[in-house]
């Protein structure tokens, strides 16, 4: 890293400012350009949200209509949810971000310091895959009403085929007249709900990652503790390891810092995230003999997944990286250093032990296991629902 006073020109992490500067979720925006990104914002995502009413009120009666209106609604719960977290806890992330330009200057580059790069690197390519697939999902749902259209275009010229929307709408306006206003409203609406939840994800995955950097940057340089030579007046590896003690300390801290900004928004996420894959399931099923739904419904059910998959492994790799710290200590070349230095290995190997673990409210371990158990439940929901039609 050049400088890191530019760190967030940096190609790790520029292409993350920039996207959460356009939604206003970068926590060094200044507030004039907060406050008119959010009103941008929010009055994008308010034009939709009149019509989804309606519409979800005239279909009451008719389920799967019904559970395709509802999708949306449960996309601007996680959105809000999202959204509302990071502006609470905007000084924390504001904090977060100070840290993370310290500790690119702790580690000397031969000693931790490509850790850093290797996991930020990781992190850079994790956020392009899933910013992809969130802008691919939001491509084939707006796309699904015209793939018909272009295909009875050349094949049936002669046919016309009526103007759908990508959701289900009610306006009080003639839709031929206004169908392309329509339609590119909800598109847009579309587009900024899933960039802001996008970017609420990317900043989380950059402070994850850069946690998980530092664990293992930290691991790197306690399995590389200088040997004792008594002839020196100054015990080298008591000094090494106590700033080893120290850092493993900041990392924690860190980390933690991590875990309580995210603590109660991820709650309401993996119950919304349940609701959301049950509810696209169904759409799934019933709409198995329509290509163009069953392309759109799927390709977003695997978004749903994907989001829920990021959260979850994300949060397993920072536990174990924590845990993983007690596996380097006792790695180490601890029999080479002090007696004084030693007395610090078992201190330190008694707190790795406890690894630091991202909660969904103080209920659930953010892990694999609990993908996998939010999987099956809305697999169990989804079971039910079919059964009971």
């Amino acid at each position: 890293m050049s400088a890191v006073t530019d760190l967030w020109n940096h190609t790790y992490y520029k292409a993350i400012r920039i996207i959460a500067t356009c939604v206003g979720q970068w926590p060094y925006q200044t507030g004039k350009k907060l406050v008119i990104c959010r009103i941008v914002t929010f009055s994008i995502l308010s034009l939709q949200f009149t019509t989804q009413v309606l519409a979800a009120w005239a279909h009451r009666d008719r389920f799967v209509v019904f559970m395709e209106c509802l999708s949306p609604f449960l996309l601007d719960a996680v959105a809000v949810i999202k959204y509302v977290n990071n502006c609470c806890h905007f000084k924390t992330m504001v904090y977060l971000l100070e840290r993370m330009k310290y500790n690119w200057k702790i580690f000397p580059k031969d000693n931790g310091l490509h850790m850093l790069h290797e996991h930020s690197a990781y992190a850079k390519k994790y956020a392009a895959i899933y910013l992809s697939q969130l802008w691919l999902s939001v491509f084939t749902f707006i796309a699904e009403p015209f793939e018909k259209k272009l295909i009875y275009h050349f094949l049936y010229p002669d046919v016309h085929l009526p103007k759908k929307f990508p959701i289900p709408i009610n306006v009080p306006l003639d839709v031929d007249t206004w169908y392309y206003y329509l339609w590119a409203t909800i598109s847009l609406s579309k587009f900024v709900r899933i960039t802001l939840i996008g970017a609420c994800d990317l900043l989380y995955l950059t402070f994850a990652e850069h946690a998980r950097g530092f664990f293992k940057a930290l691991g790197y340089v306690i399995e590389n503790i200088p040997p004792h030579d008594e002839s020196e007046g100054v015990d080298r590896s008591f000094e090494y390891l106590r700033s080893c003690a120290i850092l493993h300390n900041r990392a924690i801290e860190f980390a933690e810092h991590v875990r309580d900004v995210y603590l109660w928004s991820y709650l309401g996420v993996i119950i919304t995230n349940t609701l959301m894959i049950t509810g696209t399931g169904v759409q799934v099923v019933h709409n198995y003999h329509n290509t163009e739904k069953l392309i759109k419904f799927t390709i977003n059910l695997t978004t749903q997944l994907f989001h829920l998959f990021i959260q979850c492994y994300t949060a397993q790799r920072v536990m174990d990286a924590s845990f993983d710290l007690k596996d380097a200590l006792t790695n180490a070349k601890w029999f080479n250093a002090s007696k004084k230095a030693q007395k610090l290995i078992p201190l330190m190997v008694m707190r790795a032990q406890n690894p630091v673990v991202i909660t969904a409210g103080k209920m659930f371990v953010m892990n694999m296991n609990l993908f996998t158990v939010v999987v099956k439940t809305a697999g169990s929901y989804l079971t039910v629902l079919l059964a009971l039609q």
